[in-house]
């Protein structure tokens, strides 16, 4: 099986593409950041994992690790904050994880009691520490240190009950069934957690209406984040907001307007649906824009089919940090019966072109041997390519490693496709800016 490499760059449009470049028969095109490119195999992104507090995503793939998978996309609320948003998009799903989703986001009134009662666990704790053990109120003050420490694990009690009574009222709504015996317990547990103070921080908290079918909201001082449902999929977008030069925290107002901007700007999009207005692409959506702001994508993928051909996808304005595959590459040798040697055959880096810009090649093939040094039935191979940012243009990078797939991907045939799939890269139609321009 032949398999597809993918690298995305954004550059000025004279830069982009060959001319007379024509798409290979049977090729599909997509469409990654603000441009596109054409693949000899259907692929299959690597969208997000149980890390959104549910257990109901498949893994990430294991490319990259959950917190390094990222689309940060348009301009900080100020200077210290690089970018406005970082994007998720999950996989298929069910309208209930969604509707779970929206029980456990908001203002938290657990987590404020919690950090009322452990500020007095610290303060005691100091009276605690310049104690002596054979003081007369010493004891008196692990006493109440334990009391505190039960408190905490009654809050924490209540809010998971009150959690998974909402949830059962929800589903017994649904469905017709009696809820008069939930409720009930329900509101003898808020009676109980009205007793409990909360801190200033829980009342800067708060839900908000977006005005949007299908979509909840929240705030937290420094975070917006709204969550939206389409097309069996939840798209979460999470607003930094971050601090003023003056280390003041921003404000709701300065974050909200620009949320809901790029929030009506942004649509679905079937996958190798490729939009004909300027805009920028990520997975099963597109944000239209100006073209102007920046961003930065890490992401995994593999061919339908193939989940052994691992895919690791950055781009943006940083440098990227490569990926290290060589834990990878060693876990299937040393799970083996019998231990194995690995002879690396190294080449690159080549200079290939991405579209029509200068960039680098890479690559690495591993054959494992048994320990009597007998050639085992496997060969393995990572591939490695980039182009460097340069003033407005971002860098682009991609690694892959063949997982030991079966059957065995012929390595002349990856480096054919691979080399056809950078020569295809292009922008989207629709223009975009990658330079100062004046307005």
């Amino acid at each position: 099986m032949s398999w597809m490499w993918l690298a995305l760059l954004a550059a000025p449009l004279s830069a982009l593409g060959e001319p007379d470049y024509q798409m290979p028969p049977g090729w599909r095109t997509e469409c990654m950041g603000r441009v596109q490119f054409d693949v000899p195999k259907e692929i299959a992104w690597h969208l997000a994992g149980g890390y959104w507090q549910k257990p109901d995503f498949e893994p990430v793939r294991p490319t990259i690790a959950p917190g390094g998978q990222q689309i940060m996309y348009g301009e900080g609320v100020t200077p210290e904050q690089t970018y406005l948003v970082k994007i998720e998009v999950s996989p298929l799903t069910d309208r209930n994880v969604f509707d779970r989703l929206q029980l456990i986001h908001g203002p938290d009134r657990g987590s404020a009691q919690t950090r009322v009662v452990r500020a007095q666990i610290d303060a005691l704790q100091a009276q605690i520490d310049a104690k002596k053990a054979g003081d007369e109120d010493y004891s008196a003050l692990l006493e109440q240190h334990r009391a505190l420490d039960d408190t905490i694990t009654r809050i924490n009690w209540v809010s998971t009950e009150l959690f998974v009574l909402n949830d059962m009222i929800r589903e017994f709504s649904a469905t017709g069934r009696p809820t008069v015996k939930l409720e009930a317990e329900r509101a003898a547990y808020l009676e109980e957690q009205a007793k409990w103070p909360t801190d200033a921080l829980f009342d800067q908290e708060r839900f908000l209406d977006l005005g949007i079918a299908d979509t909840f909201a929240d705030w937290v001082p420094g975070e917006m984040t709204a969550h939206l449902w389409r097309n069996q999929r939840i798209y979460r977008f999470v607003f930094h907001a971050g601090s003023d030069a003056a280390g003041v925290p921003v404000s709701l107002e300065r974050v909200e307007p620009r949320a809901r901007a790029l929030l009506a700007a942004f649509r679905t999009r079937e996958q190798y649906e490729i939009p004909q207005q300027r805009g920028f692409c990520l997975p099963f959506g597109f944000i239209a824009d100006d073209g102007a702001p920046h961003h930065s994508i890490t992401l995994g993928f593999n061919p339908v089919g193939n989940p052994h051909l691992l895919h690791r996808l950055s781009m943006g304005r940083e440098i990227r940090k490569d990926a290290d595959f060589m834990p990878k590459l060693l876990e299937q040798v040393i799970s083996r019966r019998f231990p194995t040697l690995v002879q690396t055959d190294m080449f690159g880096p080549l200079r290939v072109l991405v579209g029509a810009l200068d960039g680098n090649l890479r690559g690495a093939r591993y054959k494992a041997y048994d320990a009597y040094h007998k050639p085992v039935d496997y060969e393995t191979f990572t591939l490695d390519g980039d182009a460097p940012p340069t003033g407005y243009q971002p860098g682009v990078g991609l690694t892959v490693l063949d997982d030991h797939s079966q059957p065995q991907l012929a390595f002349e045939r990856t480096r054919v496709d691979m080399l056809q799939t950078l020569k295809s890269i292009r922008a989207l139609p629709g223009g975009h800016r990658f330079a100062p321009q004046a307005d």
